[in-house]
């Protein structure tokens, strides 16, 4: 989508439509709207037709040059409010364009309104709903949706159209590919097993994007030996990939990525019921996360070196499948006990956590759709947050209500650390007490294989796919967690241009 900003009158746009922002007693806004649409405006709100009432949108038409333009009047707060007031507004404002067919607007931005020089957020944060708004998933459907081409912001504020021009480019990319991390999560199991997930990854692979798969079996069992046991027992043999940016060539340091690629989860032995299996193609959504942040450092040249793991698996039951009392011997050596076959996700993530030690990160995070727990917890809007590092689970909350992707720490609980101690061997894969604690003895047992580096694990597996509508979001398939990363990564870990 074609973003711009301009200082000019809406009077002259050449869009399809024009969005206003009001509220009651707003002051005059003939300088950027045109005497004409200004007085059309005035009309609309002192008619009967018209309500104040917040968020609603109000549509109408005013003739400029022999040629109706459709007005659209949103209501807003009087005072500016939270940034994910703004991402509402523009998700639905795109869900009223496509039912209008209109495939492009301009705006006056929100800061006009409010004439608020100091923070040009509330535009940029009305562009990421809008953006999300947009997305619908056709894949499968002969009749595919409308298509958007562009938004013009109109402004009298320089600084406003400094960052809008400055960050257009970087927004988009940013969306590409949070689209395609959700194309890849809404995809069927059967279009999106291990070896095609990999050979999308590897056909991204740029100069400036390394990519590594891992395809051999007997390299699989030596280097990576959970996720080959996990994955043996499918028909679609696993991989794993690994992908190297290099963005500050002159800095040693490096953040690592870890993504859980559960291509489809059966729950294998320990077979899952229906209710819970339908939606297991959606098992590998912490690896499409991990990859879009990744591609999405190396197309925008965020300056900071990354290196993501991702380890990709279908757990089903098959005669080569893994058991409950098999004993597993993971990358970094200790040896696991298997209780349940459906908690394989923090197997293969452990191999990978493992791996991402040994080239000496600044930091590791891990992005997986781990517990059930998780969701019973804290629903499907808000991520599981753990870490061994109290500034990190901060920094990355301050960011992460900003960003209106909710995170809530839970507690490394040093007394449930033996509920992953094994009798008969160094650890097993999940505690004996039933229904307790589900989510933080997962993050318990990956603790164990990251050596004290420091961690974040985000447990997404509620809010990276919801079937009822949210607001932001909408359905399905969210992309939760990349525009998070993304933010966190360049303020904490890139260097300033």
């Amino acid at each position: 989508m074609k973003i711009s900003c301009r200082k000019k009158t809406a009077l002259n746009s050449k869009k399809d439509a024009i969005l206003i922002p009001v509220y009651r007693n707003m002051r005059p806004l003939k300088s950027l709207t045109g005497k004409k649409i200004e007085d059309s405006i005035n009309e609309m709100i002192g008619s009967d037709y018209f309500s104040y009432d917040e968020k609603e949108f109000t549509s109408f038409y005013v003739e400029i040059g022999r040629k109706l333009k459709k007005i659209y009047l949103v209501n807003i707060s009087k005072d500016p409010q939270e940034l994910r007031y703004y991402m509402e507004l523009g998700s639905a404002y795109s869900k009223l364009l496509k039912k209008d067919r209109i495939s492009s607007f301009s705006m006056i931005a929100f800061e006009d309104v409010y004439m608020d020089k100091k923070d040009p957020q509330y535009t940029a944060a009305f562009l990421d709903g809008f953006f999300f708004g947009q997305y619908s998933y056709d894949a499968y459907k002969k009749e595919k949706g409308w298509q958007f081409d562009e938004v013009e912001v109109i402004t009298s504020y320089a600084k406003l159209k400094r960052s809008m021009d400055d960050n257009a480019a970087g927004l988009n990319t940013q969306f590409e590919n949070i689209y395609l991390a959700k194309d890849l999560v809404n995809t069927p199991p059967a279009d999106l097993t291990p070896a095609i997930f990999a050979d999308k990854i590897r056909e991204a692979g740029t100069e400036n994007l390394k990519v590594t798969v891992v395809e051999d079996m007997a390299e699989l069992a030596e280097k990576f030996p959970m996720v080959y046991a996990v994955g043996k027992g499918s028909s679609n043999p696993p991989r794993m990939v690994m992908l190297e940016y290099n963005g500050n060539p002159q800095s040693e340091k490096h953040v690592a990525l870890v993504g859980k690629g559960v291509t489809f989860d059966s729950g294998g032995n320990n077979l899952k019921p229906t209710g819970s299996i339908e939606d297991m193609k959606t098992d590998m959504a912490g690896a499409a996360a991990v990859y879009a942040v990744t591609k999405t450092a190396a197309e925008t040249g965020m300056k900071v070196n990354i290196k993501t793991y991702i380890p990709m698996v279908e757990n089903i039951i098959g005669t080569c499948s893994y058991k409950p009392g098999d004993i597993l011997t993971s990358a970094m050596g200790k040896t696991v006990e298997i209780l349940n076959t459906d908690a394989e996700g923090r197997l293969i993530l452990a191999d990978a956590l493992y791996t991402a030690t040994k080239s000496d990160p600044e930091v590791i995070i891990d992005v997986a759709t781990l517990t059930g727990a998780c969701i019973i917890a804290l629903g499907k809007n808000c991520a599981g947050l753990f870490s061994n590092r109290k500034f990190l689970a901060k920094n990355i909350t301050d960011i992460s209500y900003d960003v209106a992707e909710d995170i809530w720490e839970l507690p490394l609980l040093e007394s449930y650390q033996k509920r992953v101690k094994s009798d008969i061997a160094d650890l097993r894969n999940i505690a004996k007490q039933k229904g307790e604690a589900g989510s933080v003895i997962a993050g318990l047992f990956l603790q164990e294989f990251v050596d004290n580096w420091p961690w974040i694990h985000l447990d997404i597996a509620g809010p990276s796919f919801i079937e009822e509508e949210h607001p932001i979001f909408g359905k399905y398939a969210t992309g939760f967690g990349i525009r998070l990363l993304n933010r966190f990564i360049k303020v904490h870990y890139a260097e300033n241009a």
